[in-house]
């Protein structure tokens, strides 16, 4: 899985112009040349300087979980733009954070996703990681 999750650094080529890949996207490349930000404050390192650092991604969606009813249920799920694209996507790749209770779709989303927000802040801070593929630790 280290491997798999090094698509990004070492087999995606980005191509000026040529939008093939969320990494082609104006927004990456925006951030890959700003400083992370927290709190409207800057910290020291930028966006995706370190090849080992991840882009996730935040899906959610209202469903109707049963035929001829209006309740409706809402997923949050993640996915791992590091992975290759041929299997970023696949069931056992996605992080399922939890689902939002209906009967109708969410007034205040920002209450269910406040964990989830506590957490990236970390990130965005630096967290202790270790890299199997070069036995170092680092800041993830």
């Amino acid at each position: 899985m280290a491997k798999k999750m090094q698509y990004q650094a070492r087999e995606h080529k980005h191509k000026a112009s040529h939008l093939n890949n969320i990494f082609d996207g104006a927004t990456y490349q925006k951030l890959h040349h700003r400083h992370v930000h927290v709190d409207h404050l800057p910290l020291l390192h930028k966006y995706f300087e370190d090849k080992r650092n991840c882009a996730l991604g935040l899906s959610t969606d209202g469903f109707a979980p049963h035929k001829h009813r209006k309740k409706t249920a809402w997923p949050l799920i993640i996915f791992n733009y590091n992975l290759p694209p041929d299997i970023r996507f696949h069931i056992k790749h996605i992080l399922s954070l939890g689902v939002i209770p209906g009967p109708k779709k969410p007034h205040d989303i920002d209450s269910f996703l406040w964990p989830l927000l506590e957490e990236l802040s970390l990130l965005a801070h630096g967290v202790c990681a270790y890299d199997v593929l070069n036995n170092v630790i680092f800041s993830l």
